[in-house]
């Protein structure tokens, strides 16, 4: 079994680019970001851009095919479009003769994901399965197992060695507040605005802020003057499971796999600082299950806090709903769904 990372395989500037672009859109011009978006998945645009972005895409990874084409796998498990999109060109092209498995790390089926040439399609809900249905993928190729997330999420941790570990006042709710791996969205107005509660709700809340790759960010958050509630500030972490297992609430933005590691866990979310295109999608799918709530920005994520500190059992219950939501061992599920067919 081999875990192959196509951006490792191509050119160097791609490599840099490929985030870069991304994160520079999401964070200056959003508005353009889910426009583009929502336009590539119109049908009419997406077959004419489709032919130039395979070229494109197999010029990019010409690496990595000339790797898969000198393993021959007899079975590929694609978690992202990228690399599902050459592999299907393979398949297309005759080479490459295993299985090809759609892992769709995303709720929504945007066409990007869309590969013809696929054999199975898994997908993380009923909802994105009746929607690639509308999109003609045949139901016999379709899977629903759930979105793969990490199996430490899964595991059951000791609340009170966790509070602990972390320092944290176990007479004190817990808010954990994340921006994904870049750090984006409002986070220092929440933190600020978070923190100015104790002098009204003393001794009730503590933050737990991770920055991610936000080094600007998390360096202001230390360098701030002492903090009246205890905030405790994070870069880059390799603990969110343990993180979320300690906290009660989650802010965050709704991308894919925060939203899934949260339900998981079974932790309720507050959306702030949304994307446009897949995260808002996602954002509508939780709060529609009663899992998360939506703030517009960070004064309603304090309208929440007071809301929530008034009455309890708001929270409970969005955490029931997420449990419900949660498919925790996904990712064994996916691997032993088609491992098993393999040796069938």
């Amino acid at each position: 079994m081999s875990c192959l990372d196509l951006l490792a395989d191509v050119p160097a500037w791609l490599r840099w680019a490929y985030p870069y672009v991304y994160t520079w859109l999401v964070q200056h011009v959003p508005s353009c970001w889910g426009l583009a978006y929502h336009v590539l998945d119109t049908a009419w645009v997406f077959r004419l851009c489709q032919p130039l972005r395979r070229r494109w895409n197999l010029l990019m990874a010409r690496r990595f095919t000339a790797r898969v084409r000198d393993l021959q796998p007899d079975l590929i498990l694609a978690t992202h479009f990228f690399a599902g999109d050459v592999l299907a060109a393979a398949r297309r092209a005759g080479w490459l003769t295993g299985r090809l498995v759609i892992v769709m790390t995303d709720l929504f089926p945007h066409r990007l994901w869309l590969a013809p040439e696929a054999d199975d399609v898994v997908v993380g809900a009923a909802l994105t399965r009746d929607l690639c249905r509308a999109r003609g993928i045949p139901d016999d190729r379709m899977h629903v197992l759930g979105i793969p997330v990490g199996a430490r999420f899964a595991e059951a941790e000791d609340r009170p060695a966790l509070v602990a570990r972390f320092h944290l006042d176990p007479r004190r709710r817990t808010i954990l507040i994340a921006g994904g791996g870049i750090g984006v969205g409002p986070i220092g107005e929440i933190v600020r605005r978070l923190a100015a509660l104790e002098a009204e709700q003393p001794g009730r809340l503590q933050l737990l802020v991770v920055c991610g790759n936000n080094h600007r960010l998390a360096r202001e958050l230390r360098q701030s003057a002492a903090w009246a509630m205890p905030v405790h500030v994070f870069g880059f972490v390799d603990t969110m499971p343990e993180l979320m297992q300690v906290s009660d609430v989650l802010v965050t933005k709704a991308g894919g796999l925060t939203m899934m590691e949260a339900l998981t866990v079974g932790l309720p979310m507050v959306f702030c600082g949304t994307i446009p295109g897949q995260e808002r999608f996602n954002a509508d799918y939780a709060i529609r299950h009663g899992a998360a709530v939506d703030a517009k920005g960070a004064q309603d994520v304090v309208a929440f806090a007071r809301e929530w500190l008034r009455d309890p059992s708001r929270v409970e219950a969005m955490r029931g709903h997420a449990r419900l939501l949660g498919r925790p061992n996904a990712a064994e599920h996916i691997v032993a769904r088609f491992l098993a067919d393999a040796h069938g």
